[in-house]
């Protein structure tokens, strides 16, 4: 079921990508910056708290793990939208 679900929301962004272009791109970037500044926010105001015990550790190191997600997504994004810039990379 979750393939499934994957394969639907990736064709579903296929569709939108074609249709809408450099809007939703836009749109996309700015969302997945949003939550990345959200998201490490959240991520050092957890990890200056005091008194650490197992369930803690572990939202923190998901919470890093995601942050890290995030970011690599957005590169992608802006990879898809240059590609030029990002040959001289390699």
């Amino acid at each position: 079921m979750l393939k499934h679900i994957a394969r639907v929301a990736l064709r579903l962004d296929e569709w939108l990508q074609q249709r809408l272009g450099r809007p939703y791109n836009a749109i996309l970037g700015v969302g997945l910056i949003a939550e990345i500044v959200r998201d490490t926010t959240n991520l050092i105001r957890k990890i200056g708290a005091e008194g650490y015990q197992f369930g803690e550790v572990f939202t923190i190191l998901l919470a890093a793990g995601l942050l890290i997600h995030q970011v690599g997504a957005l590169s992608h994004r802006f990879e898809r939208r240059h590609p030029e810039d990002h040959e001289a990379d390699a």
